[in-house]
């Protein structure tokens, strides 16, 4: 069985390098990006299986990435990793159409619990 596709879209350097480090353990093939506008030109050629986004990153909010990934023919499942504070509530969770949500700082253990049950999902 292939490996899942994991996209990375972060602009912390740190924890880019965790969450690149975690899943590769995880046996999954990881890409990172820093930025929406990159991450937005690879998801249009290049399909994952999951996309796992900071809420705030250079150049876009979570939300446009994720109107914007809806719009695929085939939509990869959606997890946000935030710091912010503001209303991420499960409802709008569902509002939104995202897999998860994780709010840093995480519990590695309880990220890659989330992330191998959306991908086998």
């Amino acid at each position: 069985m292939p490996k899942s596709k994991i996209l990375v879209i972060d602009d912390e350097k740190d924890m880019c390098g965790l969450l690149d480090k975690l899943l590769s353990i995880e046996g999954y093939i990881v890409k990172i990006v820093a930025n929406g506008a990159e991450a937005l030109k690879l998801v249009k050629i290049e399909f994952f299986d999951l996309v796992l986004c900071d809420w705030v990153v250079l150049g876009v909010y979570g939300n446009d990435l994720i109107k914007a990934l809806k719009k695929l023919k085939k939509r990869p499942k959606i997890g946000i990793i935030t710091g912010w504070n503001g209303k991420l509530m499960s409802i709008e969770n569902r509002n939104m159409n995202v897999d998860f949500i994780a709010r840093k700082p995480f519990d590695l253990s309880w990220l890659s619990r989330q992330i191998n049950d959306v991908i086998s999902a």
